[in-house]
């Protein structure tokens, strides 16, 4: 009964305070008083053992964070420029990660990748095929190595690269 007495004078004092209020305040207000009833209610709902301490802590928290909040707001016009240099440092690095990017897009589209160079030896150790080696002998020796060496089956770039060019190297010569 006393809680219920003590609810119905602070409704009347806060609807007092509402009526005095200027309209341009009257939110700014309603938004105070509903943040403080619920933390009221989350404070009497812990007492009685209906809610838990925990949620009652938050509610509490809430107001003084709302507090806070316009006290930092008002130093905002001198944490402005700082957010905003920040921004644009990171604006800048994202142009000129995209700018890094797309000239290396540019370039490797530019440039024809680059072979090896081999000797005809060279190549001819690297797929272990005699001078005389035919057409299907220099296949064959390169589909044996390039299964063996290839990044997918745990070979690397370099190696497989190295066997593609021996084996163009040998059938260039071979058509000429």
């Amino acid at each position: 009964m006393i809680l219920l007495v003590a609810v119905g004078i602070f409704a009347w004092l806060a609807l007092q305070k509402f009526k005095s209020t200027p309209p341009s305040q009257r939110r700014k207000l309603i938004l105070q008083w509903t943040l403080i009833a619920l933390a009221f209610a989350a404070v009497v709902l812990a007492i009685s053992g209906r809610l838990h301490w925990v949620g009652a802590a938050i509610a509490v928290v809430l107001p003084v964070l709302n507090r806070l909040w316009r006290v930092f707001g008002k130093h905002l016009p001198w944490i402005a420029p700082l957010i905003a240099k920040r921004a644009q440092a990171r604006q800048n690095r994202e142009n000129t990660q995209t700018q890094q990017q797309e000239s290396q897009q540019h370039e490797s589209q530019q440039k024809p990748p680059r072979e090896p160079q081999l000797t005809v030896a060279e190549a001819r150790q690297i797929l272990s095929v005699s001078a005389s080696a035919s057409r299907e002998e220099i296949i064959g020796a390169h589909r044996r190595l390039i299964q063996k060496f290839h990044p997918d089956r745990g070979g690397n770039d370099y190696l497989a690269s190295r066997i593609n060019a021996a084996k163009a190297l040998l059938l260039k010569q071979l058509d000429h």
